[in-house]
C-alpha cells in the first residue's frame, strides 16, 4: 500500500485549513457541482435517500451543455498541450498537476475496458488493476483521458519506478499504481468534447465521486487562481510543473493553445543512439548518446550517464546489445573510444538543465524509458511565450459559472488597489490549493523535487541552494556534474586518501581543509587508518560516482587526492609537478614549462600527462608502478626540479621564496611527499567561475587554451565530444629505475 492513512490525514488537514474546495470556491464539493450543472451524482442520490441502481445514477448526459448524442467513439486522438515558458498571465485559466507518467485514454463499452496509449496501444493487461476498478465505474459506455503513475511511500511519483513495475508484471493490485483522471470525453451515448472544460470535469468528478480511496483512479483536483502563485509553490513542492487549461474550451484533438505546460524543469524525451562501456565499479554502462529528429533528420544531442538506477543500467544494456550496428545511424558523430552504437529504437526521458550553443543538453539525468511514442517523433520541444493577458472565450459558451467568475474577476482586478495584499493573498491561497490538488493521493511530483533529491544514489539535501553566486550555481547542479563525470575520474580517484575543501555556504564565504574523518557522514565515503606520528589517524575516500556525490553533500568544492592508493599507502603510483607562474607571466610561458618538463621527463624515459589546475598553473602527470617509497620518490622529483632550474634559472625556481618568483614559474616538487595532495582530475575549485582541473591532450597545449573556459558547464560537453586525453594513463608501466636516479644526481 502507499501510504493512505498519511493521505487521507493529509487532505484532513487542508480542509481544517479552509472551507474551500480546490476550486477556490466554498461550498462546491462533488454534489453540489453536480447540482450545479442540474446533475444528481451517487453522493447526492444516497444523501437524498434514492434507491437507484448504479449504472444509471449517471444517465444525465444528455442533460451536460454542448452534449451530443453519437456513436461511440472507435479513435479518439488525445488532446496535447503546448510547452510554455511560463504561465499565462490574467484571468481565464484553471491549473493542474503536471504528472509524470504515461498518457492513457481508457474506454468503457459494455463492461469491457480498454486502456490505450498516445500511439494507440493496448496496455489494458499492463495495468490489470486500474481495468477492474474502471469495470466497477457507473457508467455503461464512456471514455476517459488521463495518466497512470506510480506513488513511492513518500508521496513522490517516480517514472523509472513506474518502468520498473511493468518490466516486474505488477499492476493497481499491489496500490502503488494510480490512474490520475483529467477528463470525460464521452458517457452514455453522448460526446462531451463539445462541452466546456468545466463541464466536463464536474461531470468526471460525479463519475468518479464513490471510487474507494483503496483504489487506483483519483480525480484530478484544479486550481483556479494566480497563475504564477500557483507555478510556484506547485514547483516547491517538488511536482513536474503544471497545465494551464481553458475552462470555457471543448476538447480539442491534437496540440493547441486551450491547454498549456510549464514545467519546472526542462525535461522531454530522446532517441537512444548509442552506449559506452562503465568504468570503476559501476556495471552494465557508461552513459546513453541521444538525439533528436530534426527536418527529418537524426541529430546528435549529448550524453547522459546519471540518473540510472544499477537495475537499470544492467537491463538497458541488455536491452540496447540487442540492437547494436557498426556505424552511428546520424551524420557527424562524435569522436569517442569505446562506443557502441545501436539503432535508433528506443525513447529515453531526459531531465536537463539548459541547451548550450552548439545543440548539446547541459547536465542531462536519466528518467526513464518511454513507450508510448516513436522515435520519428521526438524532436526539440520549443518553449513559446504564454499568453501575456486571457483571450477571449473559445469556442463553445462558457457555462453561467464560468462567465460570472470571468466577470466578476474583470470587476474585483479592476477595483483592487492593494497589489501587494493581493498578490500575498493570492499567493497564500494558492499555496492552500496546490498542497490540497496533491493531497488526496499522495503527492505526485517528479522524481528529484524539492522534497527528496538523488543523485547517482546520494541524498541531497537544500539542492537549490546556490554554491557558486557568481555563475548561479546550485547544489543540484553541481551534484549532476560530478555524477556525469564520474566514469572519467574515478580512474583517478577512487581509493585515494583526501583532503577536502569544504564551503558549505559556497563559494566566497568561509571555507576550511577536512582530512579526517567527521561525524554523520554517508556510507559511501570509505573509511581507512593510517599510521601516523602521533598515532593512528582515520581517513577519508571514494569509490563510486555515490561517494562523489556524498562529498559534496558535505560541502566540499574541492578534491585533492594522495598520489597513492589504500591498498598500497606507502607506495606512491604517480608523481606531480605543480607548475605555478609568478603573477605577472602570460599563459604562454606556464604552457611552455610544461612542455620544458615533459621533455626532461622523456630523456630519462618516463612518459607523462598534463592537466590543467582550475587556476593559471599546469600540472605534469607521471604514472609509476607503485613500488618506491615516498623517501624515494619525492627526492627524485626535487632532483628533476633542480635539473630544470639550473637548465634555465632565469625562467625557473624550485623553492618557495617569493621574493625570488618574480617573472618565473615555480617548479613544486612537494605535492609528492607522504600526505601531500594535489587538485583531483575534474574536480572543482572554491574560486571564482566554478572552474575544473581538467585534463588534456599535448597537442592542445599547443594551440590557444583558456584555462578558465574549463567549467562544470562545460567540461561534460567536453568528455562528450572528445576522446580522453588521460585514456592510456592507467594502461603505463613504467618505474624510477636506477639509471634514471644517477642521470638526476642521486
Amino acid at each position: 500500500m502507499i501510504g493512505q492513512r498519511q493521505e487521507r490525514g493529509a487532505a484532513r488537514r487542508i480542509e481544517e485549513e479552509r472551507p474551500a474546495t480546490l476550486t477556490g470556491r466554498r461550498g462546491r464539493g462533488a454534489t453540489a457541482a453536480a447540482k450545479a450543472d442540474g446533475l444528481r451524482s451517487p453522493a447526492a442520490a444516497k444523501a437524498d435517500g434514492a434507491a437507484t441502481e448504479p449504472r444509471r445514477v449517471l444517465a444525465f448526459a444528455d442533460t451536460l451543455a454542448g452534449a451530443k448524442k453519437g456513436p461511440f467513439p472507435e479513435e479518439v486522438e488525445p488532446q496535447l498541450a503546448t510547452l510554455v515558458t511560463g504561465p499565462p498571465g490574467g484571468a481565464g485559466w484553471l491549473y493542474e498537476v503536471k504528472f509524470d507518467g504515461y498518457r492513457m485514454l481508457a474506454k468503457l463499452r459494455g463492461g469491457r475496458v480498454t486502456l490505450l496509449t498516445r500511439r494507440g496501444q493496448d496496455w489494458t493487461e499492463r495495468f490489470a488493476g486500474v481495468r477492474d476498478d474502471l469495470a466497477r465505474l457507473p457508467a455503461r459506455d464512456a471514455v476517459l483521458d488521463g495518466e497512470i503513475v506510480i506513488v513511492g511511500p513518500d508521496g513522490v511519483t517516480d517514472f523509472q519506478a513506474l518502468q520498473n513495475a511493468l518490466g516486474e508484471g505488477q499492476d493497481g493490485r499491489e496500490g502503488r499504481l494510480m490512474y490520475f483522471v483529467f477528463d470525460l470525453l464521452y458517457l452514455d451515448g453522448r460526446d462531451l468534447r463539445g462541452c466546456t472544460q468545466l463541464t466536463r470535469k464536474r461531470a468526471l468528478e460525479a463519475l468518479l465521486a464513490e471510487v474507494p480511496e483503496e483504489g487506483t483512479l483519483r480525480y484530478t483536483e484544479h486550481i483556479e487562481e494566480d497563475g504564477a502563485a500557483v507555478f510556484q509553490h506547485a514547483c516547491k513542492l517538488g511536482v513536474e510543473g503544471v497545465i494551464a487549461k481553458r475552462p470555457d474550451a471543448p476538447y480539442r484533438s491534437g496540440r493547441g493553445d486551450s491547454w498549456l505546460k510549464v514545467k519546472c524543469g526542462r525535461r522531454q524525451e530522446f532517441v537512444i543512439v548509442g552506449f559506452t562501456e562503465p568504468t570503476g565499479a559501476r556495471l552494465g554502462l557508461g552513459a546513453i548518446l541521444v538525439g533528436v529528429y530534426t527536418s527529418g533528420k537524426l541529430v546528435y544531442a549529448g550524453k547522459v550517464g546519471t540518473g540510472f538506477t544499477s537495475k537499470t543500467l544492467v537491463t538497458l544494456r541488455r536491452r540496447l546489445e540487442q540492437i547494436e550496428r557498426a556505424q552511428p545511424a546520424f551524420q557527424g558523430a562524435p569522436r569517442m573510444r569505446g562506443v557502441h552504437w545501436v539503432e535508433p529504437r528506443l525513447i529515453a526521458e531526459v531531465h536537463f538543465s539548459a541547451w548550450t550553443r552548439d545543440g548539446r543538453l547541459r547536465h542531462p539525468s536519466f528518467e526513464g524509458l518511454r513507450e508510448d511514442r516513436t522515435p520519428e517523433s521526438v524532436g526539440i520541444e520549443r518553449e513559446l511565450p504564454p499568453p501575456g493577458k486571457a483571450a477571449g472565450a473559445a469556442t463553445g459558451k462558457a457555462d453561467g459559472a464560468t462567465a460570472k467568475k470571468k466577470a466578476d474577476g474583470a470587476t474585483a482586478k479592476k477595483k483592487a488597489d492593494g497589489a501587494t495584499a493581493k498578490k500575498k493573498a493570492d499567493g497564500a491561497t494558492a499555496k492552500k490549493d496546490v498542497h490540497a490538488a496533491t493531497s488526496k493521493a499522495p503527492r505526485p511530483g517528479r522524481r528529484g523535487g524539492a522534497e527528496k533529491v538523488e543523485v547517482a544514489g546520494a541524498r541531497l539535501t537544500n539542492p537549490d541552494k546556490v554554491l557558486y553566486p557568481g555563475q548561479g550555481i546550485t547544489k543540484l547542479a553541481l551534484a549532476q556534474y560530478y555524477a556525469e563525470v564520474a566514469d572519467r575520474m574515478l580512474p583517478h580517484v577512487a581509493d585515494r586518501l583526501l583532503t577536502l575543501v569544504r564551503c558549505p555556504e559556497g563559494q566566497g564565504k568561509p571555507c576550511f581543509f577536512q582530512r579526517h574523518e567527521a561525524e554523520g557522514l554517508s556510507e559511501a565515503i570509505r573509511r581507512t587508518t593510517v599510521e601516523e606520528d602521533d598515532g593512528k589517524r582515520t581517513y577519508l575516500y571514494v569509490q563510486t560516482a555515490e561517494g562523489l556525490v556524498s562529498l559534496l553533500q558535505m560541502g566540499a568544492l574541492e578534491m585533492h587526492i594522495w598520489g597513492s592508493r589504500v591498498d598500497r599507502i606507502e607506495q606512491p603510483d604517480r608523481m606531480v609537478f605543480d607548475l605555478d607562474p609568478a603573477p605577472d607571466l602570460p599563459w604562454e610561458r606556464v604552457a611552455e614549462a610544461a612542455r620544458t618538463v615533459r621533455h626532461l621527463l622523456e630523456t630519462l624515459g618516463l612518459r607523462s600527462f598534463v592537466k590543467t589546475t582550475g587556476g593559471k598553473g599546469l600540472h605534469v602527470v607521471v604514472p609509476i608502478v607503485a613500488q618506491r617509497g615516498w623517501d624515494e620518490v619525492k627526492p627524485f622529483t626535487k632532483a628533476v626540479a633542480d635539473a630544470l632550474v639550473r637548465y634555465e634559472p632565469a625562467r625557473y625556481i624550485a623553492t618557495l621564496s617569493k621574493a625570488k618568483r618574480t617573472g618565473k614559474v615555480f617548479i613544486d616538487y612537494l605535492r609528492n611527499g607522504r600526505g601531500a595532495t594535489a587538485v583531483a582530475p575534474y574536480s572543482t575549485r572554491a574560486r571564482p567561475g566554478a572552474a575544473v582541473a581538467t585534463p588534456i591532450s599535448w597537442d592542445e597545449l599547443d594551440a590557444p587554451l583558456d584555462p578558465a573556459a574549463f567549467t562544470i558547464e562545460t567540461v561534460p560537453q567536453r568528455i562528450a565530444t572528445v576522446d580522453d586525453p588521460w585514456a592510456e594513463l592507467g594502461s603505463v608501466r613504467q618505474s624510477i629505475t636506477s639509471a634514471m636516479m644517477k642521470q638526476v644526481g642521486l
